[in-house]
């Protein structure tokens, strides 16, 4: 407990610091304290991103934003992030049967986390690769043309361990 109040006494000043260099409003700090809370925690809490906010003096609506761009940030503390595409295009291509698949096999809908903790499942809009699609994204890694088949294969591995 006090080596976590300690990592978050660090991260405060090093937000400090990021502000500082960048000043106040600017995302590209905002960023950069995104990619330096990654490292620091594994994660970018909600708390975090609140955090962030009030340094930058921004919208906590811009700095979830600015994560959506940034595929390799977690938002949660899960072994894996599961992030399927919602959009339309994927959805011509099939994207609706390849969503209940993942949601079948992993036992949750969006924005929840297995029981066990191990796994978040979220969706995006669109990952802009819409002529691959329908994609779905793993801890940052795309995962292309899928269908139910793909996605036993690919979730099955991550559900067994």
């Amino acid at each position: 407990m006090l080596e976590e109040r300690n990592e978050e006494l660090i991260f405060r000043d090093r937000l400090e610091e990021i502000v500082e260099s960048f000043g106040e409003g600017n995302q590209e700090g905002a960023k950069m304290a995104i990619k330096e809370c990654q490292e620091d925690f594994g994660f970018v809490s909600i708390s975090h991103q609140k955090q962030i906010a009030e340094a930058f003096g921004l919208d906590e609506k811009i700095i979830k934003t600015v994560i959506k761009f940034m595929p390799s940030i977690k938002e949660s503390k899960v072994e894996y992030e599961v992030i399927c595409c919602t959009g339309p295009r994927c959805a011509k291509n099939g994207s609706v049967e390849v969503l209940k698949e993942v949601k079948n096999i992993l036992g949750i809908d969006f924005n929840e986390t297995t029981e066990d903790g191990r796994i978040r499942l979220r969706g995006q809009n669109c990952f802009k690769k819409c002529k691959f699609g329908p994609n779905i994204m793993i801890n940052g890694k795309f995962h292309h043309q899928m269908d139910r088949k793909k996605v036993q294969e690919v979730l099955g591995k991550m559900v067994e361990k």
